[in-house]
């Protein structure tokens, strides 16, 4: 499996009230084309910061990033902000999309911003993900006409519009209640069986279970990586195999 993201003795410190607070200390993680990562951990270990940090939409103290052979560190803002667009996704626990726009138009904005494709062929994409992810009927609502659930796949249509070689979720299914959560868990794991590598930082075992490995981070280093039995009969006994281990990490 090729190394699509490498992550090598990484910091990230803030300074706050002229004190240090060192919230990434030495990480080192890889993940590998395809590969669906869970990133889980007690509130405050420094999950979302990590996720923030190495899809270089914040910059790190320390260490060395590469994405795809590329050394985030070394990239100027520009090419930075173009990588983000045309090779990453990214997924929220809260929905940000822009009010003034119907469903439609906020997923295909970003693609014809990078301007790579033809608004034909991006309006394609964008009817493909949408009959996929079982929201062709809202194209033309209002955000706010539509729920929590039907928002969040239309996030990740937006996340999945550029064709993304990564994709980054921060809680995905956080904002959600059991249905909604389950069904946007299904979606994910559709997209990364069709070939997109996943790290996903979340506090939810159902969603962690899921994934090729959990990495468990815990005053700002990974501590342990565990792997879900391929072999479990079922979600729930991939989940309970997890929460054991979790339990034995202090969880």
């Amino acid at each position: 499996m090729k190394t699509l993201l490498k992550v090598k003795d990484l910091c990230k410190t803030y300074i706050v009230n002229k004190q240090q607070n060192n919230v990434l200390r030495n990480v080192n993680m890889s993940i590998g084309e395809g590969e669906y990562t869970a990133v889980m951990g007690p509130s405050g270990s420094g999950k979302s910061t990590l996720l923030y940090t190495v899809s270089g939409m914040d910059r790190l103290t320390a260490g060395e990033i590469f994405f795809d052979g590329r050394s985030l560190s070394e990239m100027k803002e520009e090419a930075m902000a173009s990588l983000r667009l045309t090779e990453m996704g990214f997924i929220f626990q809260q929905m940000y999309l822009l009010k003034n726009l119907s469903i439609y138009d906020n997923i295909i904005l970003s693609a014809y911003m990078a301007n790579k494709r033809s608004r034909s062929e991006i309006n394609a994409d964008a009817d493909a993900l949408m009959n996929q992810l079982g929201i062709m009927e809202l194209a033309d609502n209002d955000i706010s006409e539509t729920s929590g659930g039907q928002l969040q796949r239309a996030c990740i249509c937006r996340a999945l519009i550029n064709r993304p070689k990564l994709l980054f979720a921060d809680e995905p299914t956080g904002a959600l209640n059991s249905s909604a959560a389950q069904e946007v868990m299904n979606v994910l794991d559709q997209v990364n069986a069709q070939g997109t590598a996943l790290m996903v930082v979340t506090h939810d075992p159902a969603v962690a279970a899921r994934a090729d490995r959990v990495l468990y981070i815990k005053d700002g280093n990974i501590n342990g990586e565990y792997k879900p039995a391929k072999t479990a009969n079922d979600s729930r006994e991939r989940e309970r195999g997890l929460n054991q281990w979790l339990m034995d990490m202090g969880w």
